[in-house]
């Protein structure tokens, strides 16, 4: 990857199968609640789908809580080795990643 940071727009790996939708710790419910938007904890701990609600694909991928987003999205690093080992296994080289890939696997 030349130590480029990977591109988390053609990606979204971290937010779908088999990582799945994020378990909200307390503090983000509380940092919710606080911001008047509880109903994000509610979406989160209720969800049982394989991508995070908030996910939103095509054309690439982005997140539509993303200044709010719970801690362990915000723990995730772009290009750290949980990021690089998903792209691997379903990608099989991370430096051939592009958009030429289907969302649904």
């Amino acid at each position: 990857m030349n130590g480029e940071l990977p591109d988390c727009m053609s990606c979204g790996l971290c937010c779908r199968k088999p990582v799945g939708p994020p378990a909200p710790y307390p503090e983000d419910l509380e940092r919710w609640a606080a911001e008047g938007t509880p109903e994000i904890g509610h979406r989160l701990g209720g969800c049982r789908e394989a991508v995070c609600p908030f996910l939103v694909i095509g054309p690439g991928f982005r997140c539509v809580i993303y200044l709010t987003r719970p801690l362990v999205c915000r723990h995730f690093a772009a290009g750290g080795s949980a990021c690089l080992e998903l792209r691997l296994k379903s990608f099989g080289d991370v430096r051939e990643l592009g958009t030429s890939w289907n969302p649904e696997t």
